[in-house]
């Protein structure tokens, strides 16, 4: 009779497990709170010039501002050159933009010109359903400008000027994305041990 019983509830054990080790894993996914907040498919034409703006601003920011020192002069043809090679820069919450789960933060999609594409890439910036749903935007780059902008229309609930960090972060975490991945285009290169040991030489 025991042996029976287990025969009869192991399959029921391993079913039950497995589906356990499942929502697990796709907690996250079964758990997210999207929406149509998150939908990003609304053209706003003239977010466009906003886009171009803060391109610019971001451009001297990263070369040539007292806010971020030690760039190198070639840093700004190459800040150029790599928004060239963007087809799009596109913002979501890892959530969605209405859950309330910690570190709900914005992610960024980069696509690139060539079709390849980045996913995931952090920014640092948290959202949550508990302040209501928070813009989401999705800008086409042609030659590196703005020729295309969507939303998820949120950015109509308030002032145009309420939109303008929004937009900053979008461009600077992309441009950010590409200094970590070639720190030598915008940088000189870090000091080696040979290095230290030539100054003292020197001193």
């Amino acid at each position: 009779m025991n042996k029976n019983k287990t025969r009869i509830f192991s399959p029921i054990m391993i079913v039950v497990l497995v589906a356990v080790t499942l929502l697990i894993l796709f907690s996250d996914t079964i758990f997210s709170s999207r929406s149509e907040f998150d939908v990003v498919d609304k053209p706003n034409d003239k977010m466009i010039a906003m886009f171009n703006t803060e391109i610019d601003k971001e451009i001297d920011n990263h070369t040539q501002s007292a806010s971020y020192p030690g760039y190198i002069p070639e840093s700004r043809q190459n800040v150029v050159r790599y928004l060239k090679t963007l087809r799009s820069i596109e913002g979501y919450a890892r959530y969605g933009v209405q859950s309330t789960k910690p570190h709900n933060y914005i992610e960024l999609k980069l696509t690139f010109t060539d079709g390849s594409s980045k996913k995931e890439v952090y920014t640092g910036y948290s959202v949550s359903g508990f302040m209501g749903p928070s813009i989401l935007m999705k800008v086409d780059m042609e030659n590196g400008r703005a020729v295309k902008v969507y939303t998820n229309g949120q950015e109509k609930k308030g002032s145009p000027e309420w939109v303008i960090p929004e937009i900053n972060m979008l461009i600077n975490k992309a441009i950010a994305y590409d200094i970590n991945q070639h720190h030598n285009h915008y940088f000189a290169p870090e000091k080696t041990q040979k290095d230290f040991e030539k100054e003292w030489e020197k001193q």
